[in-house]
């Protein structure tokens, strides 16, 4: 009886024991495994600068500290703050500066939080143009590399890390060499600079003021206030300079890379586009050609010499467009070649509306009728593609953002013909909405007929909502950015308005293939509009551009490259206009930044950014120093903290069972004796 009550209060004692270490072994584990992958906590700080409005409408430069911090495992959220609040938003610009330095450190943008502290000693007119600088520190923070104290920068950072053309440089770079500045980095194009100055003159009694353009060496002026201005195309370049050569610039891939990339199967259906809107063409010749003798001698002398002139003006753009397209059809460029038939089809189909509506004034109603028509048709099957599927094939995806931008395109044009006066304008208009309801048409033909051998390329589809609401966001800050220096400078109002339209349209679209494409078009409108309103060179924008998709085209990009960035890279080797490839080339490097993120895989992983020994030249009188730098950051990024807590928790309960079950079978045996 007593050695029984004894065995009894000795088993207590043990699964207590057992309890107790049992705790402490899953307190214990969470610990150390939810540590194992060490929390990464960074700061940066770096002085920009800013201007501020004058009461006589001119503008000031002001200096302004920049403190970021990057905290990860995180979620993606982004945090800014303001003191004196900015007279623009700075949310949208500081997200896309956070996503270009998360890709070029290597990590997930939604695995860190960021944070953005921007203190000013004036109101100041915000907004993108710091947005260049806050992606330089939050990249130096995520590779833990230091930035150099008399470096300042301006500029605003596109989703792809080109550094786009902001206003005020003049300015901006007297507060620069005020602050002891050593460098002033500016937007590749922009060392030479318009400053738009308003002189105040007294007329008798009455003040005028006139504003007038002055040419401004940036490079010179800088030299005389003892400051070295130079200028940078991309993020990747912007962060070399910021540490000193430390951090090495990447390799930039030719262009061509990616225009060689052509799939066969995708070379036959855009062969068979040429084919097609060629054959097209000719339709639309024959009907103008039945109809214009008779319409011609019906109208009044005076009428008949007005549409004759424009018929032949009609006539020999279009026979121009139908050469071209055959010149580069023989050379082997059949997109280049199908969207000069796209632009012959317009011309044909113009001058086929024209007569016809002086025929009958019921023509133009079944034109509206048929576009809307097949414009709906393209919409309804896009959105069938992605109607309850959580991932898309990176081809389908994109065949369907180029049919659904075109064929939005064909409803902006056809509510623009509806707003037209004269008969030339309706008829112009309605010719581009049918020709691009037609190619919306062949791009549609692509989804789900094109799927190369090789990786699957799936894209989430939750990304779609995110990534489009954010572009939304960082065209409504170019829009207002633009505007702030509104009767400082001129806008050219043709792209703004198309920038406008287009975000505008999608701000009334639900689905996000649709509202992608738009955000993306729109995009690339604003680009070429800040391009043009800041007197930035199109001709350097172009280089620009074709540096930024050089870099973005990665492995990923190669293994899984998108079918319109190879035919859009084609066309602008076509396109002689410097602002119309400065589009197109906006247009790619847009979507190319947006596949490049949206392939990087989303669980939990490890990273390690190291760069290959790189050597940096330094001059120093006139000797030269050649040193090999490696810059290598390793850390655990993805999930949260939490995430890690759990995987220590199970761990630990798992070895707790373990030490009961021997607390038991020793108790048992003990019971035996």
């Amino acid at each position: 009886m007593t050695i029984g009550v004894a065995v009894i209060g000795v088993g207590r004692y043990l699964r207590a024991v057992a309890l107790a270490i049992a705790l402490l072994l899953v307190a214990y584990l969470a610990q150390v495994l939810g540590l194992s992958c060490p929390a990464i906590y960074e700061e940066r700080e770096v002085g920009i600068v800013a201007v501020t409005s004058l009461a006589n409408g001119s503008y000031a430069g002001v200096l302004a500290r920049l403190r970021v911090a990057v905290s990860c495992p995180g979620s993606g959220r982004v945090y800014v703050e303001t003191l004196p609040l900015s007279q623009l938003d700075l949310q949208a610009s500081t997200r896309v500066a956070a996503q270009v330095a998360s890709r070029v450190a290597g990590v997930r943008f939604d695995s860190c939080d960021f944070y953005a502290s921007i203190r000013a000693g004036s109101p100041i007119v915000g907004g993108p143009s710091a947005s260049a600088a806050t992606a330089v520190a939050f990249a130096a923070a995520l590779l833990r590399l230091p930035l150099e104290e008399d470096v300042v920068m301006t500029g605003m950072v596109l989703p792809d890390g080109s550094i786009g053309p902001v206003g005020g440089l003049k300015a901006k770079l007297e507060a620069a060499a005020s602050a002891g500045a050593r460098i002033f980095l500016v937007p590749y194009g922009q060392t030479t600079y318009v400053e738009y100055v308003v002189v105040t003159q007294r007329v008798g009694p009455l003040t005028m003021r006139e504003v007038r353009p002055v040419m401004v060496d940036l490079v010179e002026y800088g030299r005389k206030l003892g400051v070295e201005v130079r200028p940078v195309a991309t993020v990747y370049e912007a962060l070399h300079v910021f540490t000193g050569g430390t951090y090495p610039l990447p390799r930039v891939a030719p262009v061509e890379e990616l225009a060689k990339a052509v799939d066969q199967v995708v070379r036959v259906h855009v062969e068979s586009w040429a084919k097609a809107i060629a054959s097209d063409v000719a339709v639309a010749i024959a009907l103008g050609d039945s109809a214009k003798g008779s319409v011609l001698s019906s109208l009044p002398p005076s009428t008949r010499a007005y549409v004759q002139d424009l018929l032949a003006s009609i006539e020999g753009s279009l026979q121009s467009s139908l050469s071209r397209a055959r010149e580069v059809e023989s050379q082997g460029y059949h997109y280049s070649a199908a969207t000069y038939y796209f632009q012959a089809l317009t011309y044909a189909l113009w001058r086929y509306y024209l007569l016809s509506s002086l025929r009958s004034e019921d023509f133009l109603g079944g034109v509206r009728g048929n576009v809307s028509s097949k414009v709906s048709a393209v919409l309804s099957t896009i959105r069938e593609v992605a109607s309850g599927r959580s991932t898309l094939s990176l081809w389908e995806l994109d065949a369907a953002i180029a049919s659904a931008d075109r064929a939005y395109e064909a409803l902006l044009y056809l509510n623009t013909s509806q707003s037209q006066r004269s008969l030339d304008a309706v008829t112009y208009y309605l010719a581009l909405a049918s020709s691009r309801a037609r190619t919306a048409e062949l791009w549609l033909s692509l989804v789900g007929a094109v799927s190369p051998e090789g990786p699957s390329c799936p894209i989430d589809r939750e990304l779609l909502a995110e990534v489009s609401s954010n572009l939304e966001y960082l065209v409504d800050s170019i829009f207002t950015y633009i505007l702030s220096f509104q009767g400082s400078v001129s806008i050219p109002s043709d792209t703004f308005n198309e920038m406008v339209s287009r975000v505008e349209l999608a701000k009334t679209v639900e689905d996000p293939v649709e509202r992608l494409a738009l955000g993306v078009s729109a995009l690339a409108y604003g680009y070429v509009t800040l391009v043009r309103t800041f007197t930035q060179n199109p001709g350097t924008t172009v280089e620009v551009l074709s540096r930024s998709i050089g870099t973005l085209a990665s492995e990923a990009l190669l293994n899984c490259t998108p079918t319109s960035l190879v035919l859009y890279l084609e066309f602008t080797g076509a396109q002689e206009d410097l602002v119309q490839r400065a589009y197109t080339l906006a247009r790619v490097a847009a979507l190319a930044s947006f596949y490049v993120d949206a392939l990087k895989p989303r669980e939990v992983f490890r990273y390690t950014v190291s760069s290959q020994q790189s050597p940096v030249v330094t001059e120093v009188g006139r000797a030269t120093i050649t040193q090999t730098v490696t810059v290598t950051t390793t850390g655990c990024v993805g999930g949260t903290s939490y995430t890690y807590f759990l995987s220590g928790v199970a761990v630990g309960v798992l070895a707790s069972i373990a030490v009961l079950l021997v607390a038991t079978v020793a108790l048992k045996r003990l019971r035996k004796l």
